[in-house]
């Protein structure tokens, strides 16, 4: 009688290990389920600030292709953008920092322009570059910020 004792309290002892094998199986399925979705989410939001980046370093193209930009003219330097969602609050705000350069025999630098460099008489005639710096952050979408930075080179 006392081997079939100690056999019932084995079956015990494994069941409970069983229920507990089970239980942290789920709970560790349950915890990547949850960092799967936020890492689709944070991967969501990240490719529409790249997006954004790009969109911006056109609109900044477009609109500094408006100005005049001889030597009586302005230029414009930078650019503020915020990106509204469709209820009407901020997601992204997108600042755009531009830099010019050109050719002393083909433009003259903008009395009011800052950021306008002048290149030598050394140099081959260039058309009026802009250097793009544009960088886009978030509002407080994810637990992590979301920072882009976009560099380039554009003819005006």
């Amino acid at each position: 009688m006392s081997v079939t004792k100690k056999r019932r309290g084995f079956a015990m002892i494994m069941a409970i290990f069983i229920v507990l094998l089970v239980a942290a199986g789920g709970a560790l399925l349950l915890s990547n389920t949850t960092i799967g979705a936020k890492g689709v989410s944070d991967a969501y939001l990240h490719t529409q600030a790249e997006l954004l980046a790009e969109s911006a370093t056109e609109f900044a193209v477009m609109r500094a292709q408006g100005f005049n930009t001889a030597a009586s003219g302005h230029c414009l330097e930078n650019l503020n953008i915020t990106i509204n969602d469709a209820s009407g609050s901020a997601m992204f705000d997108a600042n755009v920092s531009m830099s010019y350069s050109s050719d002393a025999s083909l433009v003259a630098k903008p009395v009011s322009c800052n950021n306008w460099v002048v290149l030598g008489p050394n140099v081959p005639p260039l058309p009026t570059m802009i250097l793009v710096d544009v960088a886009v952050t978030d509002h407080n979408l994810t637990t992590e910020p979301i920072r882009v930075f976009k560099r380039s080179w554009q003819k005006l």
